[in-house]
């Protein structure tokens, strides 16, 4: 597929980013407080890399939780934006945890005692039951509109499983299109379409594909194209790839 730039989970500041590695984190009990406070002490050090341009953005979503969750659901979703592959790898050959401490340190002096970053910072292992963590490839994306995403702000993801070789393509031409539509009907903000090219071990094994949308607040009912061909495609649906349920993420902590 030809090679694209797309929008893809602006922050404050516009960015365009085309690889992105997502982190579902799943915590142990009682420990949200904790993990908040370990998230804003990171924070610093994010801000530092997307500054020295290293990287395009960072942003921390939380999960609304559901009644049939089991004991491996996300609580929240990390991303980390790049320019490309070639960005994240560069960034990842030059990073050590003992640089990303000392640049906490000097951007929260006089705010946090450097014993106290360290405390917070190594127990971010005992707070984290695990770590899903997948590298995604933009694949397709409609424009992004209603200006800089705020704390709060809403986005829905499903992990795709493609059962067609041309499951991307089917995707871009017929459920693209309506996205497009229903942003200009001020129902959606933003749709993109990713493709798991690379995941831990933790990660689970059978998604190929990650699809998003930032909807509206209130937005009016989902408008369905009403002629056959639109509703023939629409019904082949299950043919192209397997969905899993869909999740909500709310906005807590992101770069400028």
């Amino acid at each position: 597929m030809k090679k694209l730039f797309f929008l893809f989970l602006l922050a404050p500041a516009i960015a365009l980013a085309q690889y992105v590695t997502a982190e579902f984190v799943v915590l142990n009990n009682g420990t949200d407080a904790d993990y908040n406070q370990l998230e804003k002490v990171w924070k610093v050090y994010h801000q530092k890399s997307v500054d020295s341009g290293e990287k395009l953005g960072w942003s921390v979503w939380k999960r609304t939780p559901k009644d049939n969750d089991g004991e491996g659901a996300a609580h929240y979703v990390i991303f980390n934006q790049f320019a490309s592959k070639d960005q994240r790898d560069k960034m990842m050959k030059g990073w050590s945890m003992s640089k990303a401490t000392s640049i906490m340190k000097a951007g929260l002096k006089g705010k946090m005692s450097s014993r106290t970053v360290d405390n917070i910072v190594r127990k971010g292992d005992q707070i984290k039951k695990q770590v899903r963590q997948y590298e995604l490839q933009v694949v397709d994306a409609t424009p992004f509109v209603g200006g800089d995403l705020k704390k709060g702000d809403k986005m829905s993801y499903a992990a795709m499983t493609q059962k067609l070789d041309d499951y991307e393509q089917y995707e871009s031409e017929v459920w693209k299109p309506m996205f497009e539509r229903e942003i200009l009907r001020n129902n959606f903000r933003w749709w993109g379409l990713t493709k798991i090219v690379n995941r831990n071990d933790s990660a689970y094994k059978k998604p190929t594909h990650l699809v998003w949308n930032i909807p509206v607040k209130n937005g009016k009912p989902f408008m369905e194209d009403e002629n056959f061909m639109a509703r023939k495609m629409r019904s082949m649906m299950d043919d192209y790839r397997e969905m899993s349920p869909g999740n909500e993420l709310s906005l807590v902590y992101s770069t400028n």
